[in-house]
């Protein structure tokens, strides 16, 4: 006892703290409560006061800028929120790589679709085989158009232009090209000089061809239009009548544009010219190395329509003699002349040396003299076309056991991308080369076509420039009329497609001509009607009036039941003319690029 009361005497003593009632916390008081001192137990074994740790009563905000994060940040609320942020990763992980593999394949299926349509060389590049499809696709598909109506021109010329350039290019197709003046090509641009293609394949010699040749054709089209200088791309372009300048003092307006309004065009010195002249592509292809027969036939015959169609008469005259000269080089050795190279016909007792080369430069040759009203010359070259045409020899008749079988597939809608497919896997091969047109043709519907528009051409030009030939104008258009349809027939029947639009043009406008001339012939016989009625018969005394006048009235009933009789044929031939229905094409896997 005695020693715990030692003890005890040397603990030292504590006052008994009083109880204080609890103060009322501002929870909007920025500073912190006094801390509550029964909440600390006392320490036997430490000596030292312990360090008092501010407590903080239920729900308090602490400081007042991030008193709302207090409410909001929990152990919860972070493991929830780091579960949504994992998933969305995995989710966008998964969604964009998918969206990205999709629209490759079907770009992939697309333009798969569009090699089946417009083949490319293989040998060319990734990108100018892409390029080459695009032009083809935007200047000859019907739903690339715009507003399914107007070609891209514009476009067109700037995808020609870039597979030109990759082409001409050493660095990408271009190699082995030499320019005229045998030096090597240049690696970037497009070159207006000609070069010698003979190192290069077939392939890629057509496919060069094909898009000089659709350059030329996107060049006559944007002749008279302009782009803002410096605008490499050209996707704007403006028709010159629009540019104010100080040759233009009034400026046709443009047209209203629904997604931009009025558009103010630039002023003449901001502006050049679209794409360059036709000229140059014409002349390049014409002045190109390693090009055959029909290749520089086609340029010619081109250049020489575009110079009748801006009236260089003499310019176009010289370019249809060089496309004589161009076939005729391609007849065999020792041939001989069959052209009058400078009117353009056959020479007599010479149609059975004719090549389909020559058939083509002498029946334009024809047109262009009755395009200038120079009818004395035309007549004769189509007369002699068409009697080259009857002598040609008859078409061979294969034996049934080796005839191919006609292969249908799908050219539209959903199947022909399915078709496509097995393409996708095994590339097709490019098409076989096309004739050079040195050989001589054979007697086949295609060219019974192109006798029906001879027929068509002979029987205008009598019926236009002698009254007295009008009667058999007429008879050479009735005739061309009835060929045609019975052609059109058999075509129907042995499902050709070679010629057949040439064939329904023709019976359109054979059609057409014979219904102007035949009610053209009535209006004469009434009119010769009436001058009799009025008394001016033989020799102005009414001699023969009753004669004349019925043969005047014979002659009127005739053409009459002639007109109603060309308007039963048209009703008989309209399934001809009329076009099959095309399904329209569209989608997610539409062919619109």
């Amino acid at each position: 006892m005695a020693s715990f009361s030692k003890f005890a005497t040397t603990l030292p003593s504590r006052s008994l703290r009083i109880r204080r009632p609890a103060q009322c916390t501002d929870f909007f008081y920025a500073r912190p409560p006094q801390p509550r001192s029964f909440t600390h137990k006392p320490s036997l074994l430490v000596v030292a006061r312990p360090i008092l740790r501010p407590q903080l009563p239920f729900l308090y905000p602490g400081s007042a800028r991030y008193a709302y994060l207090g409410r909001y940040i929990s152990t919860e609320r972070k493991q929830r929120w780091k579960e949504q942020f994992w998933r969305y990763v995995r989710i966008n992980a998964y969604l964009w790589p998918a969206a990205l593999l999709l629209t490759v394949l079907s770009m992939g299926m697309i333009h798969t679709k569009l090699e089946r349509d417009y083949p490319t060389p293989r040998e060319w590049s990734f990108w100018s085989r892409w390029g080459m499809r695009e032009a083809k696709f935007t200047e000859l598909a019907d739903n690339a158009k715009i507003n399914a109506i107007l070609t891209n021109w514009a476009k067109a010329g700037r995808l020609y232009l870039s597979v030109l350039e990759r082409l001409e290019s050493e660095k990408y197709d271009g190699t082995n090209l030499i320019a005229e003046d045998g030096a090597r090509v240049p690696a970037h641009g497009f070159h207006e000089e000609a070069f010698d293609v003979n190192a290069k394949s077939e392939q890629w010699r057509r496919g060069y061809h094909e898009a000089l040749m659709g350059a030329a054709r996107v060049a006559e089209n944007l002749v008279g239009m302009c782009k803002l200088k410096g605008d490499e791309r050209g996707q704007k372009v403006y028709p010159r009548e629009s540019i104010p300048g100080p040759d233009n003092p009034r400026p046709k307006p443009l047209p209203f544009d629904k997604r931009h309004g009025h558009v103010t065009p630039p002023s003449s010195d901001q502006v050049e010219d679209a794409f360059p002249s036709p000229d140059l592509f014409y002349q390049k292809i014409l002045n190109t190395a390693g090009f055959d027969t029909r290749q520089r036939l086609d340029a010619a015959l081109a250049y020489a329509d575009w110079n009748d169609f801006r009236g260089n008469k003499d310019v176009a005259e010289n370019t249809f003699i060089l496309a004589a000269e161009i076939a005729q080089r391609g007849l065999p050795a020792g041939s001989g002349r069959v052209v009058n190279v400078g009117t353009g016909m056959i020479l007599k007792g010479r149609e059975d040396a004719v090549t389909d080369n020559v058939l083509r430069v002498c029946t334009a040759f024809g047109v262009h003299h009755a395009r200038n009203g120079d009818v004395k010359k035309a007549l004769p070259v189509f007369l002699s076309v068409l009697r080259a045409r009857k002598n040609l020899p008859a078409s061979p008749i294969a034996p049934i056991a080796t005839m191919p079988k006609p292969v249908v597939e799908e050219h539209e809608g959903l199947w022909a991308y399915v078709s496509a497919l097995k393409d996708w896997i095994i590339e097709r091969p490019y098409p076989p080369p096309p004739p050079s047109g040195n050989e001589r043709p054979f007697h086949t519907l295609k060219e019974a076509c192109e006798e029906v528009g001879l027929m068509t051409y002979i029987g205008e030009i009598l019926f236009a420039t002698s009254d007295s030939e009008r009667e058999k104008g007429l008879s050479w258009t009735r005739d061309s009329v009835e060929a045609a349809e019975a052609i059109m027939w058999v075509m129907d029947e042995q499902k050709e497609r070679d010629g057949r639009d040439r064939c329904r043009e023709c019976l359109e406008t054979g059609l057409h001509n014979w219904k102007a001339m035949s009610q053209q012939m009535a209006r004469l016989a009434a009119k010769k009607e009436e001058e009799i009625q009025t008394g001016k018969g033989l020799f102005g005394l009414g001699l023969g009036t009753a004669q004349q006048l019925e043969k005047a009235r014979v002659e009127k009933r005739r053409w009459e039941e002639e007109n109603i009789q060309i308007d039963l044929r048209r009703q008989k031939t309209l399934p001809l003319l009329q076009e099959p229905l095309q399904p329209v094409v569209g989608g997610w896997l539409s062919t619109r690029v």
